[in-house]
């Protein structure tokens, strides 16, 4: 079964592709191209996780994809920022203010 996540992202890639057809900013030759390209790279199978690690690289091949890769990109950047916020939160609430200031510490060194 395909993953929520996969699927939302092949769902914006064919809504991207179709409006630049409509737009006459990409030939049909073209967006079939990027289709494949999408099928092979993100098949049905994959987990959540395995999605992360290839959607940075995924407009490495087509830069009309780069659109679609930032939004994920940056929904996948606010998720984790949220769940580290709340897991700070409830750490300082129950009075850990060393460790909730270690978690935002890490979450920030990831970034970098």
């Amino acid at each position: 079964m395909i993953s929520p996540k996969l699927y939302q992202l092949q769902k914006d890639i064919a809504s991207l592709l179709l409006d630049k057809l409509e737009k006459d900013q990409i030939t049909i030759e073209r967006a079939a191209q990027i289709s494949k390209y999408v099928l092979q790279a993100l098949p049905d199978n994959l987990t959540d996780e395995q999605i992360d690690k290839i959607l940075p690289s995924l407009d490495d091949h087509f830069v009309e994809l780069a659109g679609v890769v930032h939004q994920h990109l940056k929904a996948k950047e606010e998720l984790e920022k949220q769940a580290t916020v709340d897991q700070a939160t409830k750490l300082i609430h129950q009075g850990n203010l060393d460790q909730a200031v270690k978690l935002m510490t890490n979450h920030m060194q990831q970034k970098i």
